[in-house]
């Protein structure tokens, strides 16, 4: 691989233009952000090479010396991407992303665009609470696991492309379809973000306010996410809403079963609940 152009120069895109070049000093990497300051740093920083000043320049890259094109944008804000590079459906570059959920930008590309086949959607599977070009990390994707979403029309030298990205920045990858996808992540990432910003809502909205002045680490570990980019994952939640809702209808569930354990005061069965869960937990975590 020798040029990369990256949309959007956050975390995750300065995470992947910075491990990209630890890997492979010589790949010439070039990226568009909104952020001009993001930009500058990266230059700063030597983790790009060239600034791209609008999505314009990107439509006129050149399509025999680019090799991918990763959009590392919110999902919502992906769609605008799409459309403003569309002359590059099926073209000989490779387009990649890195969201979190993949129907609504799946289903979007299929209904508009009958699914590029030099699409792949990808989601790599790491991140940090921290946002900004200036917090990448090269190490970011190492033993982690990238799940790669294929479109309804698939260009197998793109699809190995994307994998061999991945795999080249030390990550796990496998294969998913869009609607699985989304089920899963909302269990895996997003209902343990739900929880923490309702825990945290619930202690901000207490009258006892010596709560978080007795705290101990434990409640600082569990609300860590719950210090998260609020726009991205007002972006996350409401596209993946749908699945969402239903992982915290059956969280709710899960509640309320123990809160009926809790006011039936029986014993022996409230223990036998928590050791079930904790030998599931054993077992799978």
């Amino acid at each position: 691989m020798k040029s990369v152009a990256i949309i959007g120069l956050g975390l995750m895109g300065g995470s992947v233009a910075k491990a990209l070049k630890n890997k492979n000093p010589n790949i010439f990497i070039e990226a568009f952000d909104h952020n001009e300051s993001a930009l500058d740093l990266a230059l700063d920083v030597g983790i790009i090479d060239q600034k791209l000043s609008n999505l314009e320049q990107i439509n006129n890259l050149d399509q025999n010396s680019v090799d991918i094109i990763i959009i590392a944008v919110p999902v919502i804000e992906s769609l605008q991407v799409y459309d403003a590079i569309k002359s590059l459906f099926n073209s000989n570059i490779t387009i990649t992303d890195t969201a979190s959920a993949k129907l609504l930008i799946s289903n979007y590309l299929e209904d508009k665009y009958s699914s590029p086949a030099n699409i792949i959607l990808s989601h790599p599977m790491a991140g940090s609470h921290n946002t900004g070009v200036g917090y990448a990390d090269e190490a970011m994707f190492n033993n982690k696991k990238v799940l790669i979403t294929e479109l309804n029309n698939i260009n197998e030298a793109s699809e190995q492309k994307v994998s061999d990205l991945w795999k080249g920045l030390g990550a796990e990858v496998h294969k998913i379809d869009a609607k699985k996808h989304d089920e899963i992540m909302s269990y895996a990432s997003h209902l343990p973000h739900v929880i923490s910003y309702a825990v945290l809502s619930s202690i901000m909205t207490n009258p006892n306010k010596n709560i978080t002045t007795f705290s101990a680490g434990g409640l600082k570990d569990f609300v860590r996410i719950g210090g998260s980019d609020p726009k991205m994952w007002t972006d996350i939640f409401l596209s993946n809403k749908e699945s969402i809702v239903q992982a915290i209808d059956a969280y709710k569930d899960s509640l309320d079963n123990l809160k009926e354990l809790f006011n039936d005061g029986d014993e022996k069965a409230l223990q036998d609940f928590l050791t079930s869960i904790k030998e599931y937990k054993n077992s799978k975590f």
